[in-house]
């Protein structure tokens, strides 16, 4: 890693020449000026930084799991990696729970699944998360928009767990609108927690409402801060003819940095495509917005091999490598009688 820093730094160089000439060949050059200079290299070298920060991603592997009942993989919506027990763990939105050991690619996931810790827990998860620096484990649960023959529970919620008892980051609250509720966590190196919902709190879901809010929680020893709020631009465009898909959705975020997260989009275009539509975007910190990348990271869309499902989870695949890859993870959705499977896929940075 600090080998390819110093390749990019020399890399660097060649595209200031033209500035440093320009002030080494001028006669009389003060002290004033000569600061002049660093600034300018300086400032060469954080533009280069900041360029350097836009992430973009390509197809590395992908398989897809056994049609149900086969298996256990199924209605998946968590997955995250725990990097001191070399651990995956993964959770369905129906209270399953697994973990896995050993593995060392995504096939393996299916190979060794009859080796997986499972477990019953009774949560609906949505998303799961740990963060190392506190040992701290968050979840999120969302229930149903209106009580049915599977549950009375019409709440979304967030909550950690670092001792007994476990506490709530984001009590629970009425799902701000039919199917959507909070979905997606991301925990950043300092602790800091980011919580999205999937398509906006109470008064931010309807068509036409495009800006809705993150809410970013600050780490404190004895637990977290009040919520920051940040403003996002959902694309609500993906499929306007779909009942509850018309107002999009965000299923799942990833921290990049402090002030950089990589936000996962997608929406069911059930009236036109009968597809899913969705798209990897980096964002950063710009004041009180997160502000998009001019393009995304990665487009489910373009020229990928087979037809993307429902996305939920996402999580960094571990590894030292320059290159970072991230690992999603779909949800075949309850019932026997769809003919959805579970798909894995690993994207690696360009």
């Amino acid at each position: 890693m600090q080998f390819m820093r110093f390749i990019n730094f020399l890399l660097i160089i060649p595209k200031c020449l033209p500035y440093l000439c320009y002030f080494c060949l001028r006669p009389n050059q003060s002290v004033f000026k000569m600061k002049k200079l660093f600034l300018v290299v300086f400032s060469c070298l954080c533009f280069q930084n900041l360029k350097a920060q836009s992430l973009t991603f390509g197809l590395s592997d992908y398989t897809i799991l056994a049609k149900k009942p086969a298996g256990i993989l199924h209605g998946i919506s968590g997955i995250e990696y725990i990097t001191a027990k070399k651990q995956w763990h993964l959770a369905s939105d129906r209270g399953n729970y697994f973990i896995f050991d050993s593995i060392s690619n995504i096939r393996d996931f299916e190979n060794r699944q009859n080796l997986a810790i499972s477990k019953k827990t009774g949560y609906w998860f949505e998303a799961i998360r740990f963060d190392p620096k506190y040992s701290t484990f968050l979840y999120a649960v969302e229930n149903e928009y209106k009580p049915n023959n599977e549950t009375n529970d019409t709440t979304t919620y967030v909550s950690y767990y670092d001792s007994f008892p476990p506490a709530y980051l984001i009590p629970p609250m009425h799902l701000p609108a039919d199917n959507k509720g909070i979905e997606a966590i991301a925990v950043t190196d300092s602790g800091a927690v980011w919580i999205a919902p999937e398509a906006g709190w109470q008064g931010e879901t309807e068509f036409g409402n495009d800006t809705i809010h993150f809410w970013k929680f600050d780490r404190k020893n004895s637990g977290y801060s009040e919520a920051i709020p940040y403003t996002y631009v959902i694309d609500r465009s993906g499929c306007p003819l779909s009942t509850t898909e018309k107002r999009g959705g965000i299923s799942e975020i990833l921290a990049v940095k402090e002030n950089q997260l990589l936000v996962l989009e997608r929406c069911y275009d059930e009236k036109v495509s009968k597809k899913i539509k969705a798209k990897l975007w980096q964002v950063t910190v710009d004041g009180a917005t997160l502000k998009k990348d001019p393009a995304p990271a990665f487009d489910f869309n373009d020229n990928f091999p087979f037809v993307v499902d429902n996305l939920e989870g996402m999580a960094w695949w571990p590894g030292d490598n320059e290159k970072r890859q991230i690992l999603l993870v779909t949800d075949d959705n309850p019932g026997l009688k769809n003919s959805q499977r579970t798909q894995l896929i690993l994207l690696k940075e360009k």
